[in-house]
């Protein structure tokens, strides 16, 4: 049975080769190629679509550089934001007033 099933396997896996490697007769018999015309009514119409073409390459490029300028604009905002944070925090831990000013605050019963 394993042999049988084994077989079968190998024929169906070589008859596409084959299928390939044998054209049939109706494929030999017709030497022409199908040839397929297209025609525009005038130059100028030709003219209109490869301009319509290019302009619309031009703005697709055009759009994906500006989504690539404002990404990039956003991240450096937000980066410069944070460090401004970062900055301002750093210099208020280290001023020393800073942090006896704050815990006074805190513990006096008039900021509860």
């Amino acid at each position: 049975m394993k042999l049988i099933t084994a077989f079968i396997l190998v024929m169906s896996s070589l008859l596409p080769t084959t299928a390939l490697a044998a054209p049939s007769n109706t494929a030999m018999s017709s030497a022409a190629m199908e040839v397929i015309t297209v025609t525009y009514l005038s130059p100028i119409n030709y003219a209109i679509y490869q301009y319509t073409t290019e302009l619309l390459a031009y703005f697709r490029l055009e759009i994906q550089a500006d989504i690539y300028t404002q990404a990039r604009a956003g991240s450096m905002q937000m980066a410069q934001s944070i460090h401004r944070q970062f900055q301002a925090d750093r210099s208020a831990w280290k001023a020393s007033n800073i942090l006896n000013t704050w815990q006074g605050k805190t513990s006096s019963p008039q900021y509860f």
